[in-house]
């Protein structure tokens, strides 16, 4: 089998040998081209570590403030946390019947931040008012691209 050689989100090199599609490189995304997808959409994943020690992951809505993210959520599980730990925000698009995909990685610290303090931000949460409005701050940005060989399309999908 031939060994394929990825580059994550942390740029490190990880080998697989259990791809036998040949050798495939993930393509880094620039910070500009990290940012512009960011910019373009307007849901994503926020992550956070829980009370129990445990990673958190919800979906939130979103706008683009320079670099920072900026969402709204009320009080509870995921404020409680973002408030203590450091967060990472995520958005991606896959494509399986083209096997390609990417993704944009945002590592912070999220903190809460009045509206008069973004008023150029307007964010609108689908489930209605929330309380408080949260601005994430990168520590870093990063994101990858994939684009895989052709190959017939298996509705039972791999990556």
């Amino acid at each position: 089998m031939a060994s394929a050689a990825v580059r994550g989100h942390s740029g490190d090199v990880d080998q697989d040998d259990d791809d036998d599609r040949g050798s495939t490189d993930l393509e880094e995304l620039t910070r500009e081209e990290c940012l512009a997808l960011l910019a373009v959409y307007s849901v994503g994943r926020i992550a956070v570590i829980g009370d129990d020690n445990m990673p958190f992951v919800v979906p939130v809505n979103y706008r683009l403030s320079a670099d920072t993210v900026v969402f709204r959520t009320d009080a509870g599980t995921k404020l409680d946390a973002l408030l203590r730990h450091p967060v990472a925000f995520q958005i991606d698009a896959i494509d399986p019947i083209e096997r390609s995909g990417w993704s944009v990685l945002v590592r912070g610290i999220a903190h809460e931040v009045t509206p008069q303090e973004l008023e150029s931000v307007h964010v609108e949460p689908w489930l209605g008012p929330k309380a408080h409005l949260i601005q994430v701050v990168p520590r870093s940005i990063s994101g990858r691209r994939l684009r895989l060989p052709s190959a017939e399309y298996d509705p039972g999908g791999y990556l």
